[in-house]
C-alpha cells in the first residue's frame, strides 16, 4: 500500500494577506506543514511569523524552508527553534540549507563564501544546533563555528528531537542530508545565475535518477530511511498540460516543455492527472512529500482531497 503522500506550504507573510487567516486556511486546507523561507531584505523573519502562525494554528506542522546557515550562529538558533517548538505546542520543524543568493552576504559587508564553505558551515551549523536541542553541554572549535560550554538551559523544546530538513542540491548536501536528515528536500535547482538569486534546474528524468540514486544509497548505508519531498516551483491545474508547459517553458532556458511534464517540481494538468504523476513519482523516485508556494494553495487543497 502506497505511504499517504503529504505537502507542505512555503509562504511569504508579506505576500499572503491576513497572516492567521492563511496558516489556519493551509491547515483546514490539509497541508501537513507551514513553512517560511529564510531571506533577510525580502521576506519576512522566519520565526517571528511562524510563531505568530503557531497562535492561529492547532495542529500543522511550523518550520523554515530554510534557514541560511550563513547567516546563524547555533546558540542562537537553537534558541529561536526551542522556542518556536515551545509556543507551537511541539509541532517545530527545523529546515537547514547552505544558502546561495549572494546579496545576502554582500549586503552586510561580507564576502559571499565559496559553495565547499557554504556547504561546511551548514554541517557545522546543523550538527551542533541539534546538539544544543538534545541539551548537550557543547565546546566546538570548527572551521566556522566555535562554542565554549554552550547549553541551552531555556527554554527547552517540547519534542524530544525536532524534525531536521536539510534542503537543497549539491552532492555533499545531499549525502549530508541522507545521513543525517529527518527529510531530505530535493530542490531540483543547480547552479546559481548571474542574477544572483535563480537557478539552473536539473528537471531531467536522468538527473533526478541520478541524484535520488546517491541519497538512496547513502542512506542505505547509514541504516537510514528519510522522507523524499520536492520543491515544487509551479502548481497548475489545467486541461491542456502541453500548452501551459510550453509557456511556462519559455520564462525558464533551462529545462523544456518536455521535462516540465515529467519532473517532480512542476505539476501541471488536470486533477487526476496529478494524482496518477504525484503517484509515480512517489514509485519512481520515493518522493512522499511535496513542498509548494502561496500562490498554490487552492490547486495544492483540491490535490489533496482527490489523494484522499
Amino acid at each position: 500500500m502506497n505511504a499517504p503522500i503529504k505537502f507542505s506550504m512555503t509562504a511569504n507573510v508579506i505576500e499572503v494577506g491576513t497572516w492567521p487567516e492563511f496558516a489556519r486556511g493551509c491547515e483546514q486546507d490539509g497541508f501537513d506543514a507551514l513553512m517560511v523561507p529564510d531571506h533577510p531584505g525580502s521576506f519576512a523573519s522566519p520565526f517571528v511569523a511562524l510563531a505568530a502562525a503557531a497562535t492561529a494554528t492547532d495542529t500543522i506542522r511550523l518550520g523554515t524552508n530554510v534557514v541560511n546557515a550563513g547567516m546563524w550562529e547555533p546558540y542562537l538558533l537553537a534558541g529561536e527553534v526551542a522556542t518556536l517548538d515551545l509556543v507551537s505546542g511541539g509541532r517545530a520543524l527545523f529546515g537547514i540549507g547552505a544558502g546561495h543568493t549572494p546579496a545576502e552576504w554582500t549586503m552586510q559587508g561580507r564576502a559571499h563564501p565559496s559553495a565547499a564553505a557554504r556547504v561546511d558551515r551548514m554541517i557545522e551549523v546543523t550538527d551542533t544546533t541539534r546538539r544544543l536541542l538534545a541539551g548537550e553541554t557543547v565546546t566546538f572549535d570548527g572551521d566556522h563555528v566555535r562554542l565554549r560550554d554552550a547549553v541551552l538551559t531555556r527554554p527547552r523544546p517540547v519534542q524530544e528531537q525536532i524534525p531536521l530538513l536539510v534542503g537543497g542540491s549539491g552532492p555533499r548536501v545531499v549525502r549530508y542530508a541522507a545521513t543525517t536528515a529527518d527529510i531530505v528536500g530535493f530542490s531540483g535547482l543547480g547552479r546559481t545565475l548571474p542574477d544572483g538569486r535563480n537557478h539552473e534546474t536539473r528537471w531531467g528524468r536522468d538527473q533526478i535518477d541520478a541524484q535520488v540514486e546517491v541519497v538512496r544509497d547513502t542512506a542505505a548505508k547509514a541504516g537510514r530511511d528519510p522522507a523524499f519531498e520536492a520543491l515544487v516551483q509551479h502548481v497548475e491545474i489545467t486541461d491542456d498540460a502541453e500548452a501551459a508547459c510550453a509557456r511556462f517553458a519559455e520564462d525558464i532556458p533551462t529545462t523544456s516543455a518536455a521535462e516540465l511534464l515529467s519532473a517532480p517540481y512542476v505539476l501541471i494538468g488536470t486533477v487526476d492527472e496529478l494524482v496518477t504523476e504525484l503517484r509515480e513519482h512517489q514509485k519512481r523516485w520515493g518522493f512522499n512529500r511535496f513542498v509548494m508556494r502561496a500562490p498554490a494553495r487552492a490547486a495544492g487543497a483540491q490535490l489533496l482531497a482527490a489523494l484522499g
